[in-house]
C-alpha cells in the first residue's frame, strides 16, 4: 500500500489527466475521505463546483464524467486504465486481461460513431465496447463484431448487451 501523500498525488494526477470528476467518483475509485479531498482542493490547480472537482486548466465535461461512472462500476475488476483519444474516452484492462473501450457520444456525433464502430479501425484492439448514448434512438443501428454494452447517460444505465 502507499502512503497518504502518494495517494493524494495519484488523485491529483488523475484529475489532471481526466480534467474533471465527481467527489463520489474519487471516493469510490481511490477509497479517499473528505479530509483527503479537502487537502487536494488546496492545490492551486484544482477547484470544486458543486460536487464536481475540476482541474483549473480544464472544463467540466459530461462525457468524461460518464466514462468515469462506468469505470466506477468496474472497480475491483480492472488492473489499469487510461484516458484515450477520440472517439474512445477511456480504456481499461480487466483482471481477466480483456481490453475495454468506453465510447461516449454527443447527439451530433452519434451517426459518425456508429459508422466508426461498424468499420472498426485497424488500430482498435479491444475485446469489448461500452457505448454511452444520450438516449435509446441508436440502439438498433449498431453493427459490431466486438461484443458491446449499449448504455444511456447521464446516470449511466445499461439498455442492451450484445455478446
Amino acid at each position: 500500500m502507499y502512503n497518504y501523500q502518494d495517494k493524494e498525488l495519484k488523485i491529483i494526477n488523475f484529475i489532471q489527466d481526466f480534467g474533471c470528476c465527481t467527489k463520489e467518483q474519487l471516493e469510490k475509485l481511490f477509497d479517499c475521505n473528505n479530509n483527503m479531498i479537502k487537502n487536494i482542493l488546496h492545490n492551486n490547480f484544482i477547484s470544486k463546483k458543486g460536487n464536481i472537482i475540476v482541474h483549473k486548466q480544464k472544463s467540466i465535461d459530461e462525457k468524461v464524467i460518464a466514462s468515469i461512472d462506468v469505470l466506477c462500476e468496474y472497480k475491483n475488476r480492472y488492473k489499469s486504465f487510461y484516458k484515450n483519444f477520440y472517439p474512445i474516452s477511456l480504456t481499461f484492462l480487466s483482471k481477466d486481461n480483456l481490453v475495454y473501450y468506453i465510447i461516449v457520444t454527443e447527439k451530433e456525433d452519434e451517426k459518425g460513431i456508429i459508422k466508426i464502430i461498424k468499420n472498426k479501425p485497424a488500430n482498435w484492439s479491444c475485446d469489448k465496447l461500452i457505448l454511452l448514448f444520450k438516449d435509446d434512438e441508436m440502439i438498433d443501428k449498431i453493427e459490431s463484431d466486438i461484443p458491446y454494452l449499449y448504455c444511456t447517460y447521464p446516470g449511466v444505465e445499461v439498455l442492451s448487451s450484445v455478446t
